[in-house]
Parts: structure tokens; sequence; C-alpha cells
């Protein structure tokens, strides 16, 4: 007498096929979601090395970098020695447009300097703005995410949301900021003051 087969039926087999759509099914969003947060934090630690290279700048010259100094160069040239241009520091990984400077082909520019001009050129980070001048440098933006391409974020005197030029790539629709004393936030909202330095 011969032993019965041994194996999965085929009713077996397609339980064990849906268990494994259903595990993975409740995985990939969890995955997914890691892997954003994962993103976000190294956005945010990117963020961290610009405001050191923008704090030993202004140690040196007195001034945060100017957004625009020429045809040919921006604040982040002028953050050459403390950060080379070709650091994946310039490079947010949530940034799927990896659009490169214009008049820089080999650079790849995910943030933006605050260009809000509220008060006058004295508190207006587009000419470079004495770090004494700042009124409330744990509450003022410097640099954020901004649109792929550009490097700076916000303009002129009118504030309104979403900011202009400010890129809200991360979860919730939010985006990272360094303020101008070096700590990096992660933003849905912001208020004028958040960007004015003179108040």
């Amino acid at each position: 007498m011969r032993g019965a087969a041994s194996g999965f039926t085929l009713i077996e087999l397609l339980v064990v096929v849906a268990i494994i759509g259903v595990l993975t099914g409740m995985l990939l969003p969890a995955l997914a979601g890691a892997r954003c947060k994962g993103q976000q934090t190294a956005c945010l630690n990117n963020l961290r090395q610009l405001g050191l290279a923008a704090a030993m700048y202004a140690d040196d010259y007195g001034k945060t970098p100017p957004a625009y100094v020429n045809s040919t160069s921006r604040w982040m040239d002028l953050l050459k020695p403390y950060v080379p241009k070709n650091s994946d520091a310039y490079r947010c990984a949530s940034d799927k447009q990896r659009i490169a400077l214009p008049w820089d082909p080999t650079v790849t520019m995910s943030y933006g300097i605050n260009s809000f001009n509220f008060a006058g050129n004295q508190w207006c980070f587009w000419y470079g703005v004495s770090p004494q001048a700042v009124v409330r440098p744990s509450g003022t933006i410097l640099i954020a995410d901004c649109t792929p391409g550009k490097y700076y974020c916000g303009g002129g005197g009118t504030f309104s949301e979403p900011v202009v030029d400010v890129d809200y790539r991360h979860n919730n629709k939010s985006f990272n900021a360094l303020f101008c004393d070096g700590h990096v936030e992660n933003k849905t909202t912001t208020q004028r003051s958040d960007w004015d330095a003179s108040q």
C-alpha cells in the first residue's frame, strides 16, 4: 500500500499566496514612508552643512553670502571654500527634477536663499545680512527647499502662503528650512515673521 502523496494542494498554495499578498500590501506603504522620512532627514543634514558654511562665511566676511554676485556667481559659489559645489549638500534626495544651474551645469541646486525684502537691504539676504542685524536668528529662515533649478525663494516685500519658489516636497506638503542660528526644521506653513530678519 502506497503512502499518501505529500505536498501542497492547490487551495493551500492559493491561501499562502493570498497571505503573502496581504502582508506585502501592508508592508509597502510603511517602507515608502520610511524612505520618504530618510530622504527628509538627509535633506535636513544638507541644510545643516550649508548652515555651517554660511556661518563660516559670515565670520570671514561679516555678513551672510549674498544671493547674487554677478551672472556667473551666486551664494553657493561663495560657499565653495567651505562646501565644494560638487558636494551632495546642494541636492535634496526628494528633489526628483534635479535641474542643473544654467550658469554651471555641473551643479544641481535644490535649496534657495531667503530673498524677501520687507524692511530694506540691510535685512535682505539677497544682498547679504550682518548676523548682528538679524533680530531673531532662531526665528528667521536663511535657506529653504526651493523650486528645482532656482537659487532663491520668497522675494519682494509681499508675503503669502504657499511661499513663492519654496518647494513643499516632503511629507504632508512640507519643506525643510535652515534658520539663521543654524538649526533646521520641517515646516508646513510659515508666517511673514519667519522670513523677516528685521523683526
